[in-house]
């Protein structure tokens, strides 16, 4: 609208009035023009009806046509790049809000599985405690077991050490007896140093102790039952010595073969534990990463959101005032045009 204000400062300074022919006519048909752009039809009576020429006024409405309508074009094209880029705008980040959205869903799948597996490793790893736990506690009680069944062992053999010692000093002593007094019978005082002997070495309450000092005839046939019943008696304490000799080392080999099975199991458990433990390690942290990677993703989510939100707002208000704007000066254009055919047709028919 410079054009327009330049339009009427030319106005402004003419004084002339005489008027070239036919212009009240086409002052008449100006006026008839029906716009809403007032000033400018004003702006252009004025000057023809202050005697300006036509052919310049032809000229002056020319040039503010071509400027207006390049001024349009220019716009529109203007309009056109921006509309464009901000519809591109729009076109990325929908397809990065699409890509966020599915990259959640992907990360969130991901930390369910996460879970699911730190919860079968936890379960492995209780379990594998508890066995750690079981084989120590047998460990434990295989040790007491072989300790107590040592102390037996050594026990039974000192009492049957002992028994066999008391034989081997008692058959001799009653052979010999037997020996000397052969025929006859032993003397009272002989036979109660035997009796105090063997209950002192057996006990008092042995049935060999008893069996000597309830029989009545002390006589040799006698002593030499009681020495056969002794040397049985003894060799069964000697078969029952190396018995338990054999069975107190089957026992060891046993016990060191237990012993063995319980340290083979709990290096295995202990290996399979450290491995439990570090893919425990792992996984925890697969899940502190997946878990930030979600933050930054749902940051990131809700700023593209705000952003295309507001990015269409602009695009809406931007097209909104590029159409108000391309109406008004289509309308401006619409009627310069009809001004200047009207002008330039007078100017063509009075030449």
């Amino acid at each position: 609208m410079k054009a327009i204000l330049i339009l009427g400062l030319l106005v402004f300074g003419i004084t002339a009035v005489e008027l070239e022919a036919g212009v009240p006519i086409l002052l008449k048909e100006i006026k008839a023009i029906k716009t809403d752009h007032t000033d400018f039809t004003f702006l252009l009576d004025l000057e023809l009806s202050q005697g300006g020429k036509v052919s310049e006024v032809v000229a002056l409405v020319g040039d503010l046509l071509e400027q207006m309508k390049r001024d349009q074009l220019n716009d529109d094209l203007e309009y056109a790049h921006r509309t464009t880029t901000l519809g591109l705008d729009i076109e990325w980040l929908i397809i990065v809000l699409r890509n966020l959205t599915k990259e959640r869903q992907d990360k969130n799948n991901q930390l369910s599985e996460v879970n699911q597996v730190l919860v079968g490793l936890q379960l492995q790893l209780d379990a594998l405690t508890e066995q750690l736990n079981i084989l120590n506690g047998k460990e434990e009680q295989l040790r007491q077991t072989r300790a107590e069944e040592a102390a037996s062992y050594q026990a039974r053999q000192e009492n049957n050490g002992k028994v066999l010692a008391a034989l081997n000093e008692i058959i001799p002593k009653l052979q010999v007896a037997v020996f000397d007094q052969d025929g006859k019978s032993l003397l009272q005082t002989e036979q109660f140093e035997i009796v105090e002997k063997i209950k002192r070495e057996l006990g008092h309450n042995h049935p060999i102790a008893i069996m000597v000092s309830l029989t009545t005839k002390f006589d040799v046939s006698t002593v030499k039952r009681i020495i056969d019943k002794l040397e049985h008696i003894r060799n069964a304490v000697i078969a029952l010595m190396q018995q338990e000799d054999e069975q107190e080392t089957q026992s060891q080999i046993t016990f060191q073969t237990q012993i063995q099975e319980v340290a083979e199991l709990r290096e295995k458990f202990s290996k399979d534990f450290e491995v439990t433990s570090q893919l425990i390690k792992k996984r925890t942290n697969d899940k502190v990463l997946l878990e930030k990677r979600l933050t930054i993703i749902n940051r990131d989510l809700s700023l593209t959101e705000q952003l295309l939100i507001q990015t269409r707002e602009y695009k809406e208000q931007y097209d909104a005032a590029y159409a108000v704007r391309k109406g008004k000066r289509i309308s401006e254009i619409k009627t310069v045009q009809q001004a200047y055919d009207l002008v330039d047709n007078h100017a063509r028919k009075h030449k």
